[in-house]
């Protein structure tokens, strides 16, 4: 069976996690550069445009008031991405982060289905820059480090395209593409090995093995044979990193402190060669084997393993348990979501046709509540009852006249100091009228 991969990208108004609020989706077809898929929407009606995110993307700030919402194009961009077996986004974190935002805003589980590969494009492609140098190569910046930005690595393996604009989702994940495709026709066994680097299914068959296998460090381009010991639940493995491990000189009496240590408190850290791996990460994990890689490293003997291995049941038994995240914000909220006690009510939300259908369904947990009213009153205030949507309307003036700049919304404050640095730089047209719009708007508040 032949795989399909599609490429996405978001353009958002923020960088705050919870706060991003995408405007434009971008997806491509791998195979098919003709087939380029954009949706653009608005960001809420309670959120302002940030100067900074417009003069990034060159962007009016009138168009991210303008159009659909997200909840209303939210139907047909998943429909898109899930007609692709593998998904792909340059730096994934941030556009898979933002995807789970989007579903979690919109009253949908904030993940995809838990088949879908997403394989993150700078890591495996500065991988193939390690591996076959005489194919792609990364450059360089004037420090000497490496630069992974795309518009970098894309102009130092391509010629120059004017086409292509960089930082606007569309020429973005052209860009990817075509680099992508390079890997595709030029390194065709190492393409065929793309979803395996990322899927958590194929890491288990490849931990239960109790294989080495190699971490991918792509700042550096530093490749770690690491040796899975122990499995704390489906999710997680305790691993050797063999190369700090032979070169601190294997199990200390300071190393067995550190993990007792761990044990009592999770801010303390563990040994340096003992790595927490999450099969779930973002980042490549992979079998040397597969590219008859061969990784300079000594096991160390059974006993040495089988005492470590007996210092993690002892003190670090059990499934990992994560640091509870704080939670300032309903926007950051969203793990645990929906309570299995409104699935089936969010399910009869969506399903509706009307607005005034919608406003009837009745959630039991608070969370769902919150996130439901703020989706009505972004595309049909006209339907809320007036107690709550002068609630509503109290608390998004207090966010706009909030002089605290560290908030990670934008507010009135925050966007007119933003134009101003940015207009020091250059006349923009994007802020054509914006500024007067924000003083109108602070004084009617």
């Amino acid at each position: 069976m032949i795989e399909t991969d599609g490429i996405f990208d978001w353009e958002t108004n923020g960088i705050n996690n919870g706060f991003r609020y995408p405007h434009q989706i971008a997806i491509i077809d791998n195979d098919n550069e003709a087939r380029l898929e954009i949706k653009n929407f608005r960001i809420p009606h309670y959120e302002l445009p940030s100067p900074y995110a417009l003069a990034a993307t060159n962007m009016n700030w009138k168009k991210l008031k303008e159009g659909p919402s997200l909840y209303e194009k939210l139907p047909e961009i998943l429909e898109i991405l899930l007609d692709y077996d593998i998904l792909w986004a340059y730096n994934s974190s941030y556009d898979t982060g933002v995807l789970t935002e989007a579903l979690y805003a919109c009253g949908h589980f904030p993940y995809l289905y838990k088949d879908k590969v997403v394989c993150d494009a700078l890591p495996y492609i500065s991988l193939a820059s390690k591996l076959f140098p005489k194919i792609l190569s990364i450059p360089k910046k004037e420090d000497g480090k490496l630069s992974h930005k795309l518009s970098d690595v894309f102009n130092k393996n391509f010629q120059k395209d004017d086409t292509i604009i960089w930082h606007q989702a569309d020429g973005d994940v052209r860009a990817t593409s075509r680099l992508l495709n390079k890997i595709k026709k030029e390194i065709p066994k190492f393409w065929e090995y793309r979803s395996r680097m990322f899927s958590k299914f194929a890491r288990q068959d490849l931990f239960n093995n109790m294989s080495v296998w190699g971490r991918y460090y792509y700042p550096t381009q530093q490749i770690s044979p690491m040796l899975p010991i122990y499995e704390r639940d489906r999710d997680n493995y305790f691993s050797i990193d063999l190369s700090k491990y032979e070169s601190s000189g294997g199990l200390s009496e300071k190393d067995k402190e550190k993990i007792i240590n761990h044990s009592n408190d999770n801010n303390k850290k563990l040994p340096e060669w003992l790595h927490a791996t999450y099969l779930k990460t973002p980042g490549i994990i992979f079998n040397p084997d597969w590219f008859d890689l061969t990784l300079d490293y000594s096991l160390p003997n059974d006993i040495e393993i089988q005492e470590i291995m007996d210092l993690i049941n002892k003190y670090l038994p059990g499934p990992k348990i994560w640091p509870k995240k704080e939670i300032n914000y309903l926007e950051e909220d969203f793990f645990g979501f929906p309570s299995n006690k409104d699935r089936l009510a969010w399910d009869s939300f969506h399903k509706c046709d009307s607005w005034d259908e919608k406003i009837q369904i009745k959630f039991k947990d608070q969370k769902s509540k919150r996130v439901a009213q703020r989706i009505i009153f972004d595309n049909a205030p006209e339907t809320l009852d007036d107690q709550p949507y002068k609630v509503i309307i109290e608390f998004i003036k207090a966010r706009w006249k909030n002089n605290n700049s560290k908030v990670p919304w934008v507010t009135i404050s925050k966007a007119i100091e933003g134009i101003n640095s940015l207009e020091k730089e250059g006349n923009l047209d994007i802020f054509d009228g914006y500024k007067d719009y924000l003083l109108s708007l602070n004084q009617e508040l």
